[in-house]
C-alpha cells in the first residue's frame, strides 16, 4: 500500500491558501463555546412562588399567608410548587378570619400552581424558564438537556 503522502501529493504543499483556510475555518469555531455556554445563563431558574390572581379579591393578610412555607437551605421560604386552596382562602379572607388565629393554615388543603408563578428578577431580568413557566412541571433540569446534547452522539462510543 502506497504511503498517505503519496496519495495526496496532487494536492500540493502546505502555502498560504491552506493557511488561509485553517485559519479561517479555526476562528469559526470559537463562537460555538459561547453558544454552549449560553445556556447556563440562559436556562436560569429564578426564585419563584405560585402566582394569587388579583381576581381572588384576598385580604392583605390573606395574600401574604396565601403561599405555604418550606424549608430549604436551613431557611423557611415560601413553596415554589404549591400553594394554598384558593377558594377557601377566599372564603376564610371574607368572614374576616386571620390566618394562623382563628384558621390554623397546617389544616388548609394545598393545591399546586393553576394560575402560573411570580418570579424574581434578581439576579436575572428574563430566562426562557421565566418566559416559558418551565418550573415545578418541568422535572428535568433544562440546563443539564442543553449541555448534554452535543456529547450524546460520544456517549455510546467505546
Amino acid at each position: 500500500m502506497r504511503d498517505y503522502d503519496d496519495l495526496i501529493a496532487f494536492l500540493g504543499e502546505w502555502g498560504p491558501f491552506q493557511r488561509l483556510i485553517f485559519f479561517l475555518l479555526s476562528a469559526s469555531i470559537i463562537p460555538n463555546g459561547f453558544n454552549g455556554m449560553s445556556a447556563v445563563f440562559l436556562a436560569g431558574t429564578p426564585e419563584h412562588h405560585c402566582r394569587v390572581p388579583a381576581s381572588a379579591n384576598l385580604s392583605s393578610e390573606w395574600l401574604n399567608a396565601s403561599i405555604p412555607l418550606e424549608e430549604r437551605e436551613g431557611r423557611q421560604v415560601p413553596s415554589r410548587c404549591r400553594r394554598y386552596r384558593l377558594e377557601a382562602l377566599v372564603n376564610f379572607s371574607a368572614l374576616k378570619l386571620q390566618p394562623g388565629r382563628d384558621v390554623n393554615l397546617s389544616q388548609v388543603e394545598q393545591e399546586k400552581c393553576l394560575d402560573g408563578w411570580e418570579y424574581s428578577r434578581d439576579p436575572y431580568h428574563s430566562t426562557i424558564v421565566t418566559e416559558g413557566n418551565l418550573t415545578a412541571s418541568f422535572t428535568i433540569s433544562l440546563q443539564t438537556i442543553v449541555l448534554r446534547i452535543p456529547i450524546t452522539p460520544f456517549s455510546k462510543m467505546r
